[in-house]
């Protein structure tokens, strides 16, 4: 779904998917690693799903099926992280917005991310009625109020 979206409606941006965030493990690493073990330091990390870096600012994506309230978190966490991601360094100085990229409403999670400042975008892929189907019935919706 996400990568849909970004070919979609982000294309001829910079877009990166599965982005790991935050600064290596404060222990480690130490001068005598050699590169390759650095990078796999970067394992322990956490990842956004998506970046969108333009030259006003850069957009981290989270995206789900059905939202859980759980998504606002790693977002604020990811926003957070981005600003202690070495290789992201070029971009620091940009402000971070949030985008919780969703296909079923759920209210109450769409409500509570707006009140924090994060864009909510719907979008129901052609394929999303016949993976619907193969759903259990309250699986198909959002939480209701």
């Amino acid at each position: 779904m996400l990568a849909e979206w970004l070919a979609r409606y982000q294309s001829g941006k910079r877009t990166m998917t599965r982005v790991r965030l935050g600064s290596p493990r404060p222990t480690i690493p130490n001068p005598d690693m050699t590169p390759e073990e650095r990078a796999s330091i970067g394992i322990w990390r956490r990842w956004a799903d998506a970046l969108i870096l333009e030259d006003s600012k850069v957009t981290i994506v989270e995206s789900a099926i059905r939202p859980d309230p759980g998504k606002i978190s790693q977002l604020e966490l990811y926003a957070m992280l981005f600003k202690n991601t070495p290789e992201l360094a070029p971009w620091h100085s940009l402000p971070v917005a949030l985008l919780l990229l969703y296909a079923i409403e759920d209210p109450a999670t769409i409500q509570l991310a707006r009140s924090k400042g994060i864009q909510c975008v719907q979008y129901q892929p052609s394929w999303l009625p016949a993976y619907l189907e193969i759903l259990q019935p309250r699986e198909r919706r959002g939480v209701r109020f």
